[in-house]
């Protein structure tokens, strides 16, 4: 009950049940503390993972784009000076840069632990036992073959070469089936997320086309969500690029009216850090969206 209600207070306002003549009429100001400047500035992180692993818990704004004040405030805020919304932007950039910044970090263990899952395994005691007779059969062939060639037995030879590659064959594919890993897996560049190393190898691709567990993927919301905030930090770094950044009283005003973000950012990732640590790789069929 108290979800719901919080809600719609979100979407209609809190006085959504107070009679028109009641009602205090107070609009909703762009600048108000309440509303999203990351929703303003262009996109807001929290609303994109939902129900995923890379959910971010609720954001440290309560009004976002889909209020139903929303297109007046926009409205209002597209109205400001180059300036105003520069602040917003950059606030945003600082953000995703940190956002970014962690995913990779853990995408990088992640790499570590697909590696090792994908290594090459030990062959079991009978597979290695016919290795090393397939290997013998091989040598003797082979030294049965140059003796008959020095023999003069060029037939022989011959025949005695062709069985010794015959069991180097037979070697070389027991080899790569014996230690070939139970699994091996890669991971996304974008979202961390673990796919079949098998699945995203473009060699595989039938006439070039993804298989379906990829195409998943990439229209996963996972995917899509780092993607969508990947594009937007780049697009941010670039048009500020050659700006010097805003003095540090107007680039820090907003974030004295929330002086709790750092810590709950730094709370969010901890725990993420934890779930995937739990996760095993063997379940990336799960991570896809």
């Amino acid at each position: 009950m108290d979800a719901t209600r919080a809600l719609l207070d979100e979407l209609m306002g809190k006085e959504r049940n107070v009679p028109l003549g009641e009602r205090s009429n107070k609009r909703i100001r762009y600048d108000d503390p309440s509303v999203c400047k990351y929703d303003l500035a262009a996109i807001c992180p929290h609303g994109r993972f939902k129900n995923t692993k890379s959910d971010m818990g609720p954001c440290e704004f309560e009004i976002h784009s889909d209020h139903i004040e929303w297109p007046t405030i926009k409205e209002e805020y597209e109205k400001q000076d180059d300036r105003e919304k520069e602040k917003y932007e950059r606030k945003l950039m600082r953000y995703l840069e940190e956002l970014i910044r962690n995913m990779d970090t853990k995408i990088g263990r992640a790499k570590e632990r697909a590696e090792k899952e994908s290594a090459p395994r030990m062959p079991k005691p009978e597979d290695q036992a016919r290795l090393d007779e397939l290997n013998a059969r091989a040598k003797d062939a082979l030294a049965r073959s140059q003796a008959m060639g020095e023999e003069g037995d060029v037939d022989g030879a011959m025949a005695a070469a062709n069985e010794a590659e015959m069991y180097k064959k037979q070697h070389s594919e027991l080899h790569r089936k014996a230690t070939a890993p139970e699994r091996s897996l890669s991971v996304c560049e974008v979202c961390g997320v673990f796919i079949s190393a098998m699945d995203a190898d473009q060699k595989n691709w039938a006439s070039g086309k993804p298989p379906q567990p990829i195409l998943d993927h990439l229209n996963g919301k996972q995917y899509q969500g780092w993607k969508a905030l990947r594009e937007q930090h780049t697009a941010l770094r670039e048009k500020y690029a050659n700006k010097p950044e805003l003095p540090a009283r107007d680039r820090d005003r907003d974030r004295e009216r929330s002086p709790r973000r750092e810590e709950r950012v730094r709370s969010r990732s901890r725990d993420q850090d934890r779930d995937r640590d739990r996760d095993r790789p063997r379940d990336y069929d799960r991570d896809r969206d």
